[in-house]
């Protein structure tokens, strides 16, 4: 069967493609530890390191805790901030814009907070959301001391912003960046400038950017191309038909991608389970799939194919024996 182009995806199945691959492309809040660890380097030379990691222990702990880790001694921060840095996006404030900043920047979607009634909410109001979401990303790359803490400015960060910047403009008819006309085109930057050079050039340049209505021309004819539809989306959450809970304990919850939920997801003594914002940590195999039956909706953690841990919803039950399990169970 032919592929169907990703302009053709509706946006509640782009919302659920996107919280499934969330991690193995753009996360903004994965440049988060560094820039702490850089703070709480700063903070240490005014105050000490004593002072410093007591401090700094009380600011990552929330995030230590969620991946299932325990933060034995106040110096150690640095390490275990490191290790669970792919819960940052869950527990820090700014993690939750950054997370749909990334929904936009990718798939051109808003999420809906909502879940329950789904927002018929107009196009200016949604634009509205998107520009405060750019701006708060902006103002933190724009306040961070990249030269001064020796961070490197090409991070995940700066790389959102890049993106969902030149999404905005090309939604807005705004000349776009060459390097993000790559990045939505699914080709090299250096081929972008090629096309942009020569006698028989594809693209025209506006002081080195490509005018949107040639951008636009040629990534319709890119498959690969997720347009932008939130002016036209009703902002409906990937998992808004699904809501009856199930309380068999011989079903599992499978992903979208078809993993499952197993024994070996266990980090340090529990389970994470629960949608973002609202996760718990759950101690036992079965007690923790018995709250993911209770749930109108479940949700868990789990890694991606770089190692990476995300949230994943079900997409459909099947009956497993636990003999299958290559984990031994409780």
């Amino acid at each position: 069967m032919e592929d169907v182009p990703n302009s053709q995806i509706p946006a509640s199945e782009r919302a659920q493609i996107f919280f499934e691959q969330y991690g193995n492309d753009i996360d903004g809040a994965a440049a988060l530890p560094e820039f702490i660890i850089a703070a709480g380097d700063y903070i240490s030379r005014i105050v000490g390191p004593e002072s410093a990691d007591a401090g700094m222990a009380l600011i990552v702990e929330g995030v230590v805790s969620a991946s299932g880790h325990a933060l034995h001694r106040p110096a150690d921060w640095r390490e275990a901030l490191r290790d669970s840095s792919s819960y940052c996006f869950s527990e820090w404030p700014i993690g939750e814009w950054l997370h749909k900043l990334a929904a936009y920047a990718e798939y051109g979607i808003v999420l809906d907070d909502n879940e329950a009634a789904p927002s018929t909410a107009d196009a200016e109001t949604i634009g509205a959301e998107i520009r405060c979401m750019l701006s708060q990303a902006e103002e933190l790359v724009a306040s961070t001391p990249f030269a001064e803490w020796r961070l490197s400015d090409s991070n995940e960060l700066s790389r959102l912003v890049m993106i969902a910047r030149n999404r905005w403009a090309l939604d807005n008819n705004e000349p776009v960046d060459p390097a993000a006309l790559a990045y939505f085109g699914k080709i090299s930057e250096g081929r972008v400038r090629n096309m942009m050079s020569g006698a028989d050039r594809t693209f025209s340049s506006a002081d080195g950017r490509v005018p949107a209505a040639e951008a636009h021309r040629w990534l319709q004819g890119r498959p690969e191309f997720w347009n932008s539809i939130w002016k036209d989306q009703n902002l409906v959450q990937y998992d808004d038909t699904r809501t009856t809970p199930l309380t068999k304990p011989i079903f599992v919850p499978v992903a979208r991608d078809g993993t499952m939920f197993h024994p070996g997801l266990q980090r340090g003594n529990s389970f994470t389970i629960g949608k973002k914002g609202e996760e718990e940590q759950v101690a036992g195999f079965y007690n923790a799939l018995l709250k993911l039956q209770q749930m109108p909706v479940a949700y868990w953690r789990r890694p991606n194919a770089s190692g990476n841990w995300g949230t994943v919803v079900v997409d459909h039950w099947e009956r497993i024996d636990a003999s299958d399990f290559k984990t031994a169970v409780d």
